[in-house]
């Protein structure tokens, strides 16, 4: 018998069943995890041209246009008219101007090429080379001090033939070419371009960094 004091035992509340995951929840839940993957994916793709990028950018401003190759051969002599090869450079990095008294850009350009020159002239595995494709040999010496150029520390040589430029795949002048140290041909810079700047002293000197 149940005496008055005793409390009433409380009716216990019914555990609510667990619902299981209809369809449509779990086709969310996956678009959702796909859509999130390819957003990740996309963002390291776009990355990584952009960082890619970033190796070009002290070139970025000259608008080189690459090359993949090894070092041409040349038929060129020097200022005393002797045989001289860009072999005989390597291990070095080249910088390789084509250029010609008659050419009214190469006029401009080859003042920058001088102060190029003369702002990379400590460095010993830089050196900037300037070839003229004047079948008379007599007409450089004039030209450059006309320009006050006679005691410039780029290497003049010269191109009898006027046709070593084509080598490289030169149809104007001016025009400039990157050769590393290892011998390969790597950059082509086409018409006038303001070699004198802290830009392509940058430039220059982020490829000379370069062997590959």
């Amino acid at each position: 018998m149940t005496g008055e004091n005793d409390a009433p035992t409380p009716t216990p509340t019914p555990t609510p069943a667990r619902r299981r995951p209809d369809g449509l929840a779990i086709g969310s839940y996956l678009t959702f995890v796909i859509i999130s993957g390819l957003m990740v994916f996309g963002f390291a793709s776009a990355l990584g041209p952009a960082v890619e990028g970033q190796d070009e950018g002290p070139c970025r401003a000259l608008a080189p246009e690459p090359r993949d190759g090894s070092m041409r051969e040349m038929n060129v002599l020097d200022m005393n008219g002797e045989p001289v090869s860009l072999d005989s450079l390597r291990g070095k990095f080249v910088v390789l101007n084509f250029w010609a008294t008659w050419c009214e850009p190469c006029t401009q350009e080859w003042p920058e090429l001088d102060k190029l020159a003369r702002r990379l002239e400590e460095r010993d595995d830089v050196v900037v080379v300037a070839v003229s494709l004047d079948s008379e040999a007599e007409v450089i010496a004039p030209y450059l001090a006309s320009m006050g150029l006679e005691s410039s520390p780029v290497v003049v040589w010269r191109d009898p033939e006027g046709e070593a430029n084509k080598i490289f795949g030169g149809e104007k002048l001016p025009d400039t070419y990157f050769i590393n140290q290892a011998g390969g041909y790597t950059d082509a810079f086409i018409n006038v371009r303001v070699w004198g700047s802290t830009v392509a002293v940058q430039c220059v000197e982020s490829r000379a960094g370069q062997t590959g």
